[in-house]
């Protein structure tokens, strides 16, 4: 121990373990069905305005994944953690005592939709480096959805006791001690170069990313407008609506977790094709039923669908490109995510607010599962035929 300081702890385990755990706080963001009904009520604004306050965290999720190096290109490893994670936790305390609404949406939406995404790339890039990446990246990656599952019904809990938009705060308790350990307890930095050698520094999009693109983005749509709305499935019954929430969130995650099962026993390409079939038979299935038991295990199949599109998508482009085109292409093909996450939950909540029914989203739900259904046969169908 050196005089005046700290212990250093130099463990590779807690390097990956540190962003993990702060990952999970920032997948309270995949628990945000649970805080609509907070926001409603605070700010007074209907299904389109608060579902809007999801689409446009998702999109800057997606901006926080792609710039997270950039951001903090002079920032030393070892501090990286510490600076997202005061910044995430800042966002979520700014958004809870946001007096108006415009206010909650740029320190929400913004702010913490930002800053939660470079949890989410600093997680994964450390889990990359680590000595078991196949170990770690799925743990990282499930990590966020747990998130959802933790905060989400906890928000609704808090809801019920008077918390209001303050119910945001054991999330930002998880990630402000996140902060505080990597700052005072610095663990291995993360050596690895932000570029690998030889990968290229621009991928010009051609016909097969954007064909990858466009899977992502429909493959995508129906689960991220389940994570945002599910709550609104199941009005006037807060219990019903913390079960779906906690449903929503285990799904995606379980989804996410076995997705790398699927996709080596079947492949990338019909393990998307498995996973949109099933979530448009069940999109169906909720235009149909109103019972709360059979719409909680509906819900659940969407968002376990969606956590195998998710996680298999990466897997998919690096069928299509090389090893060092992978990194410009994937971000290229997260955009796509970025598209769905601002069109879909936004566009659900305005089809609901006028027609005052969640059928006609769900229908145009379904119509996406097909269209990413069709994409993902016809560039399996060209890849077979090259061979």
């Amino acid at each position: 121990m050196e005089a005046g300081n700290l212990k250093r702890i130099d463990r590779p385990w807690l390097s990956v373990a540190l962003p993990i755990l702060g990952c999970f706080g920032g997948g309270s963001l995949y628990g945000w069905s649970g805080l609509m009904p907070a926001v409603q009520s605070a700010f007074a604004t209907g299904s389109a305005a608060a579902s809007m306050v999801f689409s446009l965290a998702l999109v800057s999720f997606m901006v926080g994944v792609l710039i997270r190096p950039m951001l903090l290109f002079r920032v030393p490893h070892r501090l990286q953690l510490s600076v997202i994670a005061f910044g995430t936790a800042a966002s979520l305390a700014a958004a809870s005592l946001a007096p108006v609404f415009w206010i909650f949406v740029t320190a929400y939406s913004v702010g913490f939709g930002l800053s939660s995404g470079a949890l989410y790339s600093h997680a994964i890039a450390h889990a990359t480096s680590s000595a078991s990446p196949g170990i770690w990246v799925p743990v990282s990656v499930a990590a966020f959805g747990l998130g959802g599952v933790v905060f989400g019904p906890m928000n609704i809990w808090l809801t019920e006791l008077g918390w209001s938009i303050r119910s945001v705060l054991p999330a930002m308790c998880c990630i402000l001690a996140v902060a505080v350990l990597a700052l005072l307890s610095p663990v291995a930095a993360y050596t690895g170069s932000s570029q690998r050698k030889g990968e290229l520094p621009f991928v010009r999009p051609d016909r097969t990313i954007f064909q990858l693109w466009a899977i992502f983005a429909t493959g995508s749509c129906a689960g991220l407008i389940v994570l945002g709305l599910a709550s609104t499935f199941l009005v006037n019954d807060p219990a019903a609506q913390a079960t779906a929430v906690f449903a929503v969130a285990a799904g995606n995650t379980i989804g996410r977790l076995s997705a790398s099962l699927v996709a080596s026993r079947f492949g990338p390409a019909f393990g998307i094709m498995g996973a949109l079939s099933l979530s448009a038979l069940a999109l169906a299935g909720l235009a149909l039923t109103s019972g709360s038991g059979v719409v909680t295990a509906l819900l659940f199949v969407v968002a376990l669908s969606y956590g195998q599109v998710a996680s298999q998508a990466p897997l998919l482009v690096s069928r299509y490109v090389s090893a060092a085109a992978f990194g410009g292409a994937f971000g290229w093909v997260f955009t796509g995510w970025g598209v769905a996450g601002l069109l879909g939950p936004w566009g659900a909540g305005w089809l609901l607010e006028r027609s005052g029914d969640l059928r006609p989203g769900l229908l145009v739900c379904i119509a996406l599962c097909l269209i990413g259904l069709w994409l993902t046969r016809r560039l399996s169908a060209i890849d077979t035929a090259t061979r």
